[in-house]
């Protein structure tokens, strides 16, 4: 295909190089040139204006941040729609406000141009491995064209159904990410509190009821102390914004993810805005006295199990995870999306978890589960941590917000039922 791109920064320019090794043409548009040439040697074309890049090409991708941005290179005076032709499709990977998606579908109407937004999920290895989850709105036929340049950066492209949709789906995923990434760093500050081993730690809940992309990806460079930049802190507190319109919208009270948002924005009030997000582990240290640092085990350790502290934490945090993907099913359900597709992009994206896997399948299906832990059982594994971290003086937001829940359920007289009866408090 002939594909034109504009913005090759952190997640574009991953996604530029995957769109030339499938065999496409591709033209780049960006505002450093040094980035622009880069991707010249291994064989795109330079462009020096979005419209540019959009002259003679099929399908326009756009990796932009902010509304603002999109909408400058989409109308500007240079912009895309100034060099499109009728029939050219624009697949926006920004993240958008899904409303502001909705307006450029118009303008881009009136041109003749498809305008699909498609933001997407996955960094680092993820990114330059082509695996990126990509939640696509807007007409489908025009979906079905660009399946060549999806295929080539990403490994589960779904349509989610009209413009604002891709969006919608990305930020209910993004509050999934936040919840499961944020109340990790709560676990390991307590683990840590402890006096536990936290490359230990790490090797018990990867491999228990807490395995999660985001344990995954963010304690490797926690117990490393290397925290590489894949994304801002700043951005995440972006996101939340865009999240407050979707749960007023929906009209729903998330307490989990209210947690998440003061989170954030506690951490850019420590000086954190401009760091990776795991970096925010530095906001909750000091309060512990701790810092969380270990070897990393081989995933296939042959390690006894510890048992005791270790496997409580294992629950709580599996627990937290639990009441994250309530409240995503929750504002799925709320805003009329379909939560099928919802659970599909998940289980790829950044929200992925061994809890989603279990909940999801349950909250949809609606089969009993019955061979996992009770609402009681939930109820009963915060009861001793959750004194030691008052304790403490510890700040654990996350944690004291999913072990209320647990309570609340339990009061409602869900305690003898499964863990996942207690999404009844949402319905």
């Amino acid at each position: 295909m002939d594909i034109g791109f504009v913005g090759i920064g952190m997640m574009g320019k991953p996604m530029a190089v995957n769109l030339l090794k499938a065999g496409h043409n591709v033209t780049v548009v960006n505002r450093s040139q040094a980035k622009v040439r880069e991707l010249a040697e291994m064989g795109a074309s330079p462009g020096t204006s979005p419209a540019d890049a959009a002259r003679g090409a099929e399908v326009v991708g756009l990796c932009l941040v902010g509304d603002a941005v999109v909408e400058s290179v989409l109308c500007g005076e240079n912009g895309v729609l100034a060099g499109a032709e009728p029939g050219t499709i624009v697949l926006d990977h920004s993240t958008v406000h899904p409303e502001f998606a909705r307006r450029m579908e118009q303008e881009c109407a009136t041109r003749g141009v498809t305008y699909l937004d498609a933001p997407v999920s996955g960094t680092g290895d993820v990114a330059w491995g082509g695996r990126l989850t990509v939640m696509v709105g807007g007409d489908d036929a025009a979906f079905e064209r660009t399946g060549p340049a999806l295929d080539a950066v990403s490994a589960n492209a779904r349509h989610m159904g009209p413009v604002g949709s891709g969006n919608m789906a990305k930020l209910v995923n993004n509050m999934v990410k936040d919840i499961n990434q944020l109340g990790v760093l709560e676990t390991f500050v307590l683990g840590a509190k402890q006096g536990l081993d936290c490359g230990l730690l790490f090797h018990v809940l990867r491999n228990g009821e807490s395995a999660s992309r985001q344990l995954e990806r963010i304690l490797p460079k926690i117990l490393d102390r290397s925290f590489e930049q894949t994304s801002y802190v700043s951005t995440n507190i972006k996101d939340q914004d865009l999240m407050e319109w979707m749960i007023d919208q929906a009209g729903l009270v998330l307490p989990l993810r209210n947690a998440a948002r003061d989170s954030w924005l506690y951490a850019a009030e420590q000086g954190l805005a401009s760091a990776d997000p795991p970096e925010a582990i530095k906001a909750l240290e000091p309060i512990a006295g701790v810092e969380v640092a270990g070897e990393l085990l081989p995933r296939d350790a042959g390690v006894p199990s510890p048992g005791g502290a270790y496997q409580a934490i294992d629950s709580i945090t599996a627990a937290m995870y639990g009441v994250g993907v309530f409240e995503a099913f929750a504002l799925t359900t709320k805003l009329g999306m379909d939560a099928r597709a919802m659970f599909e992009v998940m289980r790829t994206a950044s929200g992925a978890s061994a809890r989603l896997e279990r909940t999801g399948a349950v909250i949809l299906d609606g089969a009993r589960d019955g061979s996992g832990p009770t609402v009681d059982d939930c109820v009963a594994s915060y009861g001793p941590l959750l004194e030691e971290w008052q304790r403490g003086g510890l700040r654990m937001p996350l944690h004291e917000a999913s072990a209320s829940l647990w309570r609340r359920a339990a009061e409602q007289g869900l305690g003898s039922e499964p863990a996942s009866a207690a999404y009844a408090l949402y319905e």
